[in-house]
């Protein structure tokens, strides 16, 4: 457990507009800043971020919350590794191990321990031949260790190792490591593995490559498991955030060797699909990176069809999205290993956007010197443009078509639609929603109490419950922190609730209220219509009493009480 005061600390010197700055872009307007929503489709800004509450709003899917709940969400982790990630980010030493069981934790843990096994075989006498490999591969033993590359022997040591360990066979066979016929035997023999890691580095899979002329399939890869799904990850992403983040582009390639020699060479800002078509849920993890794309897939007729299907996925997601094609070699593996990194390196600068690649790559398939090919390539490209509402491209690739190919200016115009953005289609927003008097009223409260303390204090004077549970309980959460703090903050309380099940009405209570001024006023009003509502409730209960009593005298005194309540709350 992280001590609320830490969290508090960490909350108070965190700027929330510097941190979700980090993440998605910002601008000003008014008092407030606003971007794309990272947790739904989003293409028109529809996120606001108040510096003065401390608080994110989405006002079409709903997400809200304070700097933690942000960065839980975007990271997907739990809320003390929110904390954690924060207190990092601005520098707060926050000494204490934030980890947290999870359902499949042992399955993170024997990958962890089958990573590590690996490593020291490499490490070991008998590893020197798998290491002479790798280091004739230009892979130097800072990226292998960087990596955590290792190699399997053959043998099923590992299985017994873990089976040792306490660690059942179904587990090892669940999440691909061991297979099972007259005796449990390791998938991964006489193999250098690769880990591959999710978005916050923990093993979730591997992939073996032969390496002494071994007959067989050249890589052997973990099948899919509850962990590890292969259009859910992209190779080095966790090492990759970091440096895309100062240099603000990534580039995808397609094999994960591809990504490893590109770092080895000072290319770090590099992810890799492993080699499988490009996914939403890739694009989303591309989208998290708030930086240009550059696709630099693979030198072939696949390749280049990868790269448009890929490009055209992501601008679907309205990422900015470039190509590089290397020319003379199959992949940046090649390309590094035959030509060197300096010629590499120079390749990298030669980036085109991706309309100009569609561009390209649709004129090859074209005969350009016969008319009806021309005409057609005119129109396709014609159609592409009436895809965006980039006034200087549309103006840049109108004049090259004019001076390439002699086309009168007026006639490509008439066909042009003219100052029309491309079509969005936006999420239904969040239906608001519908509630009782009660509830409302019982909401009204708890949002005045939130925005001026005197007003906790006199609920806890003069009411001190409300006769909805969840609604009672946020009441009270609100008195107890106001107690332990001696002031409200919005943002603070959001952490001290993060637990709690009511969190997402307290959201919405915010969110709902966020451009209504409190009648501050009438809360005494509200109070005493509760205070009725009680009153109205003890009656009910009584009333239901009654239909269950068979003495007389009793049935009296019942009466008696519903009367006296009546008449003492104006009912």
């Amino acid at each position: 457990m992280i001590p609320n005061e830490d969290i508090n600390q960490i909350r108070s010197k965190a700027n929330i507009v510097d941190i979700i700055s980090s993440y998605i872009n910002l601008e000003p307007k008014g008092k407030n800043y606003f971007g794309l929503c990272p947790f739904h489709d989003d293409n028109n800004p529809s996120m606001s971020v108040s510096p003065e509450k401390q608080i994110y709003t989405c006002f079409v899917c709903g997400a809200s919350g304070n700097v933690f709940s942000f960065v839980q969400d975007y990271e997907n982790v739990t809320f003390p590794e929110s904390v954690k990630a924060v207190a990092n980010k601005i520098g707060y030493n926050l000494n204490i191990d934030v980890k947290t069981k999870r359902v499949n934790e042992k399955y993170f843990e024997i990958l962890d321990i089958a990573s590590k096994y690996y490593i020291n075989n490499l490490n070991s006498k008998d590893g020197n031949s798998a290491r002479k490999y790798l280091n004739n591969r230009n892979l130097s033993d800072e990226i292998i260790n960087t990596f955590k590359i290792g190699v399997a022997f053959s043998d099923n040591n590992l299985s017994k190792l873990l089976t040792q360990k306490g660690y059942t066979i179904n587990d090892l066979t669940t999440i691909g490591l061991s297979g099972e016929g007259y005796s449990i035997y390791d998938i991964f023999q006489n193999k250098i593995i690769f880990p591959i890691t999710n978005e916050r580095g923990e093993v979730i899979a591997f992939s073996g490559r032969i390496y002494n002329n071994e007959e067989g399939n050249k890589y052997v890869n973990s099948k899919e498991s509850i962990i590890f799904k292969k259009g859910n990850v992209l190779y080095n992403y966790d090492k990759a955030k970091s440096e895309v983040n100062k240099k603000k582009e990534v580039y995808v390639v397609e094999g994960f060797l591809d990504a490893i020699k590109m770092h080895s060479i000072g290319v770090k800002n590099v992810v890799a699909t492993m080699g499988t078509a490009l996914t939403k849920e890739h694009t989303s993890l591309l989208k998290k990176l708030n930086a240009k794309i550059i696709l630099l897939f693979d030198n072939d007729d696949a390749g280049e069809k990868s790269t448009l299907s890929a490009g055209e996925e992501m601008l679907k997601a309205n990422l900015d999205v470039h190509v590089v094609r290397l020319s003379g070699e199959k992949d940046p593996d090649d390309y590094i290993v035959n030509k060197g990194e300096v010629k590499f390196k120079d390749a990298l600068k030669e980036t085109i956007s991706f309309f100009d690649f569609k561009i390209n790559y649709l004129r090859k398939s074209k005969d350009l010197n016969q008319s009806k090919d021309l005409a057609n390539y005119i129109n396709t490209v014609i159609d592409e443009l009436n895809k965006t509402d980039d006034e200087i491209l549309r103006d840049v690739t109108i004049n090259n078509l004019v001076e390439e190919f002699g086309v009168d200016k007026e006639l490509i115009l008439s066909k042009l639609t003219k100052n029309v953005k491309p079509i969005v289609i936006k999420p239904k927003p969040k239906k608001k929603v519908r509630l009782s008097a009660n509830k409302k009223l019982s909401e009204t409260v708890i949002y005045i109490m939130m925005q001026d303390v005197k007003y906790i204090t006199r609920y806890e004077k003069d009411l001190g419950y409300i006769p909805d549970k969840v609604y009672n309980q946020i009441a009270s959460d609100i008195v107890a922190f106001y107690k332990i703090n001696k002031e409200f903050n919005i943002a603070d309380f959001i952490s001290f609730i993060s637990e709690s099940d009511s969190l997402d009405i307290v959201l919405r209570i915010i969110n709902d209220n966020e451009n209504t001024e409190p009648i501050y006023e009438e809360f005494d009003d509200y109070l005493n219509m509760i205070h009725k509502w009680i009153k109205s409730e003890q009656i009910n209960n009584l009333k239901n009493s009654l239909k269950l009593e068979t003495d007389a005298n009793k049935r009296l005194e019942i009466n008696d009480l519903i009367i006296k309540i009546k008449r003492e709350s104006d009912l």
